[in-house]
């Protein structure tokens, strides 16, 4: 199943502590396997993060908060308002 994390802050990686950075994108690399797809969010090209999302492969929804709840961004505490939702993704045609 499909699952989506929405976070929804200002975490600018070269501001925060190296070691909490490290921390993050090891985590995201120890889990490629169910975290398949991830990157920060802009209001515009060139401006400040103001969130990011994930995409999620997991059998619950629990399965995926627990994934989310894990990060240590989160754990941080930099990640105050994060959603996981299901993602139905629409079957589009292949473009040639």
């Amino acid at each position: 199943m499909r699952f989506i994390a929405l976070f929804f802050d200002d975490v600018q990686p070269d501001q925060i502590d190296a070691a909490i950075t490290k921390a993050h994108f090891d985590y995201l690399a120890d889990h490629a396997d169910r975290i398949t797809d991830a990157g920060g969010l802009r209001p515009a090209p060139g401006q400040p993060f103001c969130g990011s999302v994930w995409v999620i492969e997991a059998d619950t929804l629990a399965q995926a908060q627990a994934l989310a709840d894990g990060d240590p961004y989160c754990a941080a505490g930099l990640r105050p308002d994060y959603r996981v939702l299901v993602w139905g993704k629409a079957p589009l045609p292949h473009r040639t």
